[in-house]
């Protein structure tokens, strides 16, 4: 039972599926827009994870015509609540396992990316500026909004 689970949710559109699911009640044509899968692609999916007992569907008339409706099961957002549980712990013993070390180092390197980044972002701006494809107003605001990033970027590296 545990293995059909797993290996219902081992696609990435079951994933996708389920994630959607997670959100509330869907019709088929909300999960189409949300998946990309064509109707027959959409029930083949859903037909397994109906098998494995992690979506359910309920049937009703609407203006003279059938209608379906998919949700997760009780069991199924139990199973996940509980997997969340589960790998926020792993998580967290994984980051303990890291030296301070290696934690400072690593971000460290993204916030360094991150400024990287912003300064692009303000060297892209400035020829776009030059070139008149901006207007001034959007120009300050942009500028702003990137420095104000980069200050924050930088004091948060500071205080590593």
């Amino acid at each position: 039972m545990l293995i059909d689970a797993l290996s219902a949710m081992s696609n990435e559109y079951r994933i996708m599926i389920l994630e959607s699911l997670k959100e509330g009640r869907k019709r088929p044509q909300d999960m189409e827009k949300i998946t990309g899968l064509t109707r027959g692609g959409l029930e083949r999916h859903l037909k397994l994870l109906m098998d494995s007992y992690l979506v359910e569907k309920e049937t009703y008339v609407e203006e003279g015509r059938a209608k379906v409706i998919y949700y997760l099961s009780l069991e199924a957002k139990e199973f996940f609540s509980n997997l969340e549980d589960l790998y926020s712990e792993f998580h967290k013993s994984m980051v303990k396992r890291r030296s301070p070390e290696e934690y400072k180092r690593e971000n460290i390197k993204i916030l360094s990316l991150k400024i990287d980044k912003v300064n692009e972002s303000l060297e892209e701006l400035e020829r776009i500026k030059e070139n008149n494809e901006i207007d001034d107003r959007e120009y300050l605001n942009l500028k702003v909004e990137y420095v104000n990033d980069l200050i924050r970027y930088q004091q948060e590296l500071s205080n590593l």
